[in-house]
C-alpha cells in the first residue's frame, strides 16, 4: 500500500511539473491555419525615402539601403485587416526560432530587403504566421510579386525623382501595364521628411488572401484583379 501511495504521489508531481513547464516556442517553419482574412497587402518601400524618414533603421545605419540606390525594397506581405498579426505566437518573445529558408531564397531576400537578418524574422512572426502558408511559400510569393510590381513602378519613380508624384499618376501607370482597374488596388503611403515635407515612402498593393496566391508562379495582374479596391492613400508626395 505504501509503494502504491508513493507511486501515486510521483505521478501527480510529474503531471503538475508537465503542466507548469512552459510551452516550446512555435517553430518558424510551422504553417498556421489561415485565419478569416479577406485580403492582403504587398508593401514595397522606396529606398531613398527609407533613410530620409527612418535614419535609425538597421539597414540605414549599416549603409545597406544606400547601396540599393534609387530602387524599391520589399517590406512585407500583410494579411488584412491589420489586426491579423502574431497568429499563434506571442508579440514579444526572446525564444523565437530563426526563420528556416532555402539558401536561394535567403540570397534573394538579401537583394530585396533593407536588412533581411532583422526584417525577415519580424515579417514572418508579425504577418507570415497569419498567412496560412509556410515561410518558404510566404517569402517566395512576396519576392515574386514584388519583382513584378517593381518592374512596373521603377520607371514611374525614376522619372519623378526630385519632383512630386501623385497617386493618380501611379494608378494610371499600373492600369496601363497590368490592365484597367488594377490601379484601384494601389495606394501611396507618404511620410514627413525634415526639410522636404511629405515624401512618397511606400506603395501598397491590395491582393487576395496570401493562402489563395499561387506559391509557384504568382501573377501580379491576376492577383490585383481578384483583390478589393483600396483608397489611394496620400494624394501626392516628393520622390527622393
Amino acid at each position: 500500500m505504501i509503494l502504491v501511495a508513493v507511486a501515486a504521489v510521483v505521478v501527480a508531481v510529474a503531471a503538475l511539473m508537465a503542466h507548469r513547464r512552459p510551452a516550446e516556442p512555435p517553430a518558424a517553419s510551422t504553417a498556421q491555419p489561415a485565419p478569416n482574412s479577406p485580403s492582403s497587402l504587398l508593401v514595397i518601400t522606396w529606398a531613398p525615402a527609407l533613410c530620409a524618414v527612418e535614419k535609425s533603421a538597421s539597414g540605414c545605419r549599416t549603409g545597406r539601403v544606400d547601396k540599393h540606390g534609387e530602387n524599391f525594397l520589399l517590406h512585407g506581405l500583410w494579411p488584412q485587416p491589420r489586426e491579423q498579426q502574431y497568429c499563434g505566437v506571442p508579440k514579444h518573445s526572446k525564444d523565437r526560432r530563426p526563420v528556416d529558408l532555402p539558401p536561394d531564397l535567403q540570397e534573394r531576400l538579401q537583394e530585396m530587403m533593407s536588412d533581411p537578418k532583422v526584417l525577415a524574422p519580424h515579417e514572418w512572426y508579425a504577418h507570415g504566421t497569419c498567412s496560412g502558408v509556410t515561410p518558404t511559400e510566404y517569402f517566395g510569393i512576396a519576392a515574386t510579386l514584388a519583382d513584378q510590381a517593381i518592374e512596373v513602378l521603377d520607371p514611374v519613380f525614376d522619372g519623378a525623382v526630385g519632383r512630386k508624384l501623385s497617386s493618380r499618376s501611379v494608378r494610371e501607370a499600373v492600369d496601363a501595364r497590368l490592365g484597367n482597374g488594377s490601379g484601384a488596388r494601389v495606394s501611396l503611403s507618404c511620410r514627413d521628411s525634415p526639410g522636404r515635407g511629405a515624401v512618397v515612402f511606400e506603395v501598397r498593393l491590395s491582393l487576395p488572401p496570401v493562402a489563395q496566391l499561387r506559391p509557384d508562379t504568382p501573377s501580379l495582374a491576376e492577383a490585383l484583379a481578384g483583390a478589393p479596391a483600396v483608397a489611394p492613400g496620400c494624394g501626392q508626395g516628393v520622390v527622393r
